[in-house]
């Protein structure tokens, strides 16, 4: 039998290496171990910074005008878009009050006389040209000092005001007295001389002149798309201006669903980052139907609504009976029937100024007793000479507010101290005719300062049969009001409102509380949410909201982070450099 030979196969067994896995582990280990304490390094050097990225959205109520924010008929959202697309020399910070620099830096001269604006290297505007001597003198001089400048309130502002080139960045402002008012005027915002070569001042101001179709300006955004539905909503489309003086803003786009009414936006409003431009009222039917995911936000502005007296019309002339008036005016209780409104009792609540006044039906009836007047037992309130007290007074029938507070506050005449007085509320184009013409004893009216920091001119003589409801021509109130401009003394000022109320040409009423309604995911808008002076600066500082936050080195630029890291290490991790 045959023998059968294997071969059996002559490779070496593997046997497993414990030194070599030891090796390992702690390469491996101190690897983990490296990143571990990089991390620990850079949590311990680093803090949480605004981080990039998301959409805002808005929804609001309005429409849209002109894209010019020098042009004299502009609406509220207008108004909105011109704060995010243009910017000034100056701005009005919102959380300090002050007005500081923005596209150029100030110094005023000794004589307060004098403003230099130097531009700012880093001024462009969106479309990255550099913003020039040549923008701000077209601005200001070719502009809003033209002779047939439609804006007839900023033209009047810049009338006596004369412009000077110091040098290539500079440009002097020198006004005829000083005035602690005049920085707030150059907020305004600089158009792009280039977009508008060739054009005559009338259409400059049109809004379907190509320039104002696609605006350019200086502001943090930049105008991409209008997009019309079919149900009348339309949405606006903004992107982030990479020229930005400041700096690129956190949040690349922007989107504003804007609606024709309150009642629109209630039944097809999507789930924006925020509400804007309803009334107090509006905002408490509404707000329940957010579940509590919106942040309320109210605010003031400078606005306030008054009884303005005549003081031209002979019915009115006496201040006595003019005090007796206010006397007779329980505020608490028309208030307490209005949802939204703030009782103020100083013509300067805005600035500060706070004033007290106690209604006292009884004190109104002895003064008026006391100073010619007489009540006889039917109720007639006479003057000594037997000739009945009636008096005119209108409003506006928008808002229908006006007409409640007005019909309120004859009502309490009426019955209080018996005056007779015919009230008239007017369509608007009546109202503004009868405003125009002074036809009235009294006017209830609203008037707003939100434009124009100079508050005090609506008091001045100059401004009577202007901007003065009152036609107040009083010598003594005109030299407060100079006093106040010279030298930003507040005695002066509260000097100004006492004055003001001894001579009573006004009463004082209320001013309306505004809100907004804010997602709790935005970022950054709380800190900057200051005493704005018109809605539109609520986006004063919207470059640096954000929806997220990622940390970022807190290091030195010109210190080695390795070695850093190791000294950190050998200091037992407790240095932070």
């Amino acid at each position: 039998m045959s023998r059968i030979h294997r071969h059996h196969s002559s490779k070496t067994k593997k046997t497993f290496s414990w030194k070599k896995f030891s090796i390992w582990i702690v390469i491996t280990a101190s690897i983990v171990s490296g990143i571990l304490l990089w991390r620990n390094f850079f949590v311990s050097h680093s803090q949480w910074v605004p981080a990039p990225g998301g959409i805002f959205t808005e929804s609001t109520i309005g429409s849209l005008r002109n894209f010019n924010p020098l042009a004299p008929e502009t609406t509220l959202f207008d108004r909105d878009l011109h704060a995010l697309i243009f910017a000034g020399l100056l701005r009005h910070n919102p959380l300090t009050g002050q007005i500081e620099d923005n596209l150029a830096t100030f110094r005023v001269s000794e004589n307060r006389k004098e403003y230099h604006l130097t531009l700012k290297s880093s001024a462009r505007f969106s479309n990255g040209d550099p913003v020039t001597l040549d923008d701000i003198l077209f601005t200001f001089e070719k502009v809003i000092q033209n002779p047939n400048f439609s804006n007839k309130v900023l033209r009047d502002a810049f009338e006596y005001i004369g412009i000077d080139v110091v040098d290539q960045q500079t440009v002097k402002f020198i006004l005829p007295e000083p005035n602690i008012y005049f920085p707030g005027l150059l907020t305004t915002p600089i158009l792009h001389a280039k977009s508008f070569t060739g054009a005559l001042i009338e259409e400059i101001t049109d809004p379907n002149f190509p320039a104002n179709k696609h605006p350019i300006g200086a502001g943090p955004y930049v105008l991409n798309n209008i997009v019309p539905d079919s149900n009348g909503i339309f949405r606006v489309f903004l992107g982030r201006n990479k020229y930005f003086f400041r700096g690129k803003p956190l949040i690349p786009q922007l989107v504003f669903y804007v609606y024709s009414s309150v009642e629109q936006l209630e039944a097809e409003h999507t789930w924006t980052t925020m509400f804007s431009h309803m009334s107090a009222r509006e905002t408490d039917l509404f707000e329940p139907t957010l579940f509590g995911e919106y942040t309320r936000r109210e605010y003031v502005l400078p606005r306030f609504v008054s009884t303005f007296f005549n003081l031209d019309r002979p019915s009115v002339k006496n201040t006595y009976l003019r005090q007796a008036l206010q006397m007779a005016i329980d505020k608490d209780r028309i208030l307490s029937r209005e949802i939204g409104w703030n009782r103020i009792d100083s013509i300067f609540f805005f600035e500060g100024v706070e004033d007290w006044q106690e209604p006292g039906y009884a004190e109104a009836r002895q003064l008026l007793r006391d100073h010619g007047y007489r009540v006889p037992s039917n109720g007639d309130v006479r003057y000594f000479d037997s000739k009945p007290v009636s008096l005119k007074m209108i409003t506006s029938i928008a808002p229908p507010v006006y007409s409640r507070f007005a019909q309120n506050i004859v009502r309490t005449w009426q019955t209080e101290l018996q005056i007779d007085v015919q009230l008239d509320v007017l369509d608007p184009i009546e109202f503004q005719k009868a405003l125009k013409t002074r036809d009235y004893d009294i006017v209830l009216f609203g008037q707003n300062f939100s434009g124009n920091l100079d508050s005090l001119s609506t008091w001045h003589s100059s401004q009577s049969g202007e901007l003065n409801l009152s036609n107040l021509t009083n010598p003594e109130v005109d030299f407060l009001i100079d006093e106040v401009r010279f030298s930003d003394s507040r005695s002066d000022l509260f000097s100004l409102n006492q004055e003001l109320g001894e001579i009573v040409p006004v009463i004082v009423l209320a001013t309306p509380q505004y809100n907004l309604l804010v997602d709790h995911n935005l970022l950054g808008f709380s800190k900057n949410f200051g005493k704005i002076r018109r809605h539109a600066e609520r986006f004063e500082e919207i470059d640096k909201w954000h929806f997220s936050k990622e940390r970022a080195w807190d290091w030195p630029e010109n210190e080695s982070k390795t070695l850093g890291f190791f000294k950190w290490i050998v200091n037992g991790k407790n240095e932070k450099n």
